[in-house]
């Protein structure tokens, strides 16, 4: 049964068995079924083996959402190797400090792709990589894909099969670094178990809307890696790859694919509303449709409404290895759009004081969970993972979130995020809901910055619609009606656009040094007040 699969690759055996001739991968021109897949991974498998990878190495693929990213992280899984995703838009860097931090031993790399030689950049870097692999054209000390395809022949079934027996679900599977919005990303380790177990719940859930999708996010995030990929796989469905956003191209290959599965968020829902090719007829093959992230307006659902998919509301984050929570098929959208439900099964989830004692219905606290799926640590910190977990084992999330006499909870903000004004507190997303509610507004962003009367107040980041204009003064007079007048910004700057992080997240680190310079006189813009 699939409810006692506790291995990732226990998951491929069980489709490659039970539906071996059921399409499980779409990458351009290929297309692999269960039993085809299966085969591919123990070619990579035994390669890693020949090679010398042993369990616990980190294994690292560079790579779009592809083919490459799935197979590899199968096969790297598999033998107990510890895998972890590269972002192609990353910068040196951003590779540096990973590859410093992880020290893989093996490299899978993509290159050239989108205009960069990879190859050259990683390999450049002061790193602990021993062995590069490179799917495209070889540079350097690489090896072809091929040929170390080739590396593998020597290694027999039985050996592949013993590595795999070796493996633990308690065994750490994945390392994904958090996006690290604030301060250096730590890399959170997923174990085999908690990968599997929270897959299997929300595949249960789900139920039927998991047969397809298209997965155009970054391999190197949770979102895309378990909320997207791993839902898909554990319910033997067919994940359909892409190698970036682009509007215009998952547009025509929802037509043609009809996938029945969406992962969303608000920001996203806006962009496709907002895009000039919108249209919901090629959307209507999508069965469920399940966002996150932050609140999602009802008037943005209610655009969604007649596509007639189960729609649900979830929360997660990293550390808990995506959703564990959902709001139900049957909510009003009320709920869908102002809660994010309640705990998935198997988890306890509560809100607390800052004294650990356990809030009151309608008291707002710090969110914290304790499951089988959330993360087993942070790897190669200790302290951060003692402070990351209460006395009694409760994963601490850092969102502040209030549990509604309904059951259902309620985001209220980021501890990180907010401020203090006037002895108030100010939770930015509810000023940013509120802004974004505006109908000539696409999205915004609240940080707070020094004042001397009230010690912090809020200053404002926002982007326009495409084609619409909006000034400070519309924006107060609106926010006046919505908001508390101590809530409203003290300072607003409206530009075209705002930055994002390679996962689609708002990069408010990059605006808050923006803001920083502001402050300081370094840089001007004519549009701030």
């Amino acid at each position: 049964m699939i409810d006692s699969i506790t291995r990732i690759h226990e998951l491929l055996s069980f489709h490659a068995s039970e539906r071996p001739n059921a399409e499980a991968m779409v990458d351009e021109d290929t297309r692999l079924t269960y039993s085809q897949l299966a085969t591919e991974v123990d070619r990579v498998a035994k390669a890693l083996i020949a090679i010398g990878v042993v369990p616990g190495d980190r294994v690292a693929t560079l790579a779009p959402p592809s083919q490459w990213f799935w197979i590899t992280y199968l096969a790297a899984t598999s033998i107990g190797a510890i895998w972890m995703g590269l972002n192609p838009r990353y910068k040196e860097r951003d590779y540096q400090y990973l590859l410093d931090d992880a020290e893989p031993t093996v490299a899978f790399l993509v290159s050239p792709y989108d205009g960069r030689d990879y190859d050259q950049e990683i390999q450049s870097l002061r790193n602990s990589v021993s062995r590069f692999v490179t799917i495209g054209e070889p540079g350097g000390s690489a090896s072809s894909w091929e040929n170390f395809l080739s590396e593998g022949s020597g290694i027999s079934d039985s050996q592949l099969v013993a590595a795999r027996a070796a493996v633990q679900p308690d065994d750490i599977a994945v390392i994904v670094y958090t996006s690290g919005t604030t301060g250096k990303p730590k890399g959170a380790m997923l174990s085999h178990k908690a990968i599997c177990r929270i897959a299997i719940i929300n595949a249960q859930w789900m139920g039927d809307g998991l047969e397809s999708t298209i997965c155009p996010a970054p391999i190197n995030h949770v979102g895309g890696l378990n909320n997207v990929c791993m839902n898909v796989f554990a319910y033997g469905g067919r994940i359909i790859f892409y190698h970036r956003v682009d509007a215009e191209a998952l547009y025509h290959l929802t037509v043609q694919e009809k996938p029945t599965y969406l992962v969303s968020s608000p920001t996203a829902f806006q962009m496709l509303l907002d895009s000039p090719m919108f249209s919901l007829e090629p959307l209507r093959s999508y069965k469920l449709i399940v966002f996150g992230g932050a609140k999602t307006p009802t008037h943005v659902l209610r655009e969604f409404e007649p596509l007639g998919a189960n729609l649900s509301s979830v929360y997660g984050q990293t550390e808990t290895c995506g959703i564990c929570t959902a709001t139900q098929f049957y909510d009003p959208l009320e709920v869908h759009g102002e809660t994010f439900g309640k705990a998935l099964p198997t988890a306890e989830m509560k809100c607390i004081r800052t004294d650990g004692a356990e809030c009151d219905p309608g008291e707002s606290g710090e969110l914290v969970v304790k499951a089988d799926f959330v993360m087993s640590g942070y790897f190669n910190r200790p302290d951060a993972t003692a402070e990351a977990f209460t006395e009694d084992g409760f994963l601490r999330t850092g969102d502040i979130c209030v549990q509604r006499e309904d059951g259902n909870y309620e985001f209220v903000g980021r501890i990180k995020e907010m401020f203090k004004s006037g002895g108030y507190n100010i939770y930015p997303l509810e000023i940013e809901a509120a802004i974004g509610e505006h109908p000539k507004v696409s999205v915004a962003a609240v940080l707070g910055m020094p004042d001397p009367k009230f010690q912090e107040v809020g200053f404002a980041f926002v982007a326009p619609k495409p084609g619409q204009q909006v000034t400070e003064a519309e924006l107060r007079e609106f926010l006046g009606e919505r908001i508390a007048n101590f809530k409203i910004p003290k300072q607003f700057s409206i530009r075209q656009a705002l930055p994002y992080l390679p996962n689609s997240k708002l990069d408010k680190q990059s605006l808050r040094h923006e803001l920083d310079a502001l402050l300081k006189g370094e840089t001007g813009n004519e549009n701030n007040a």
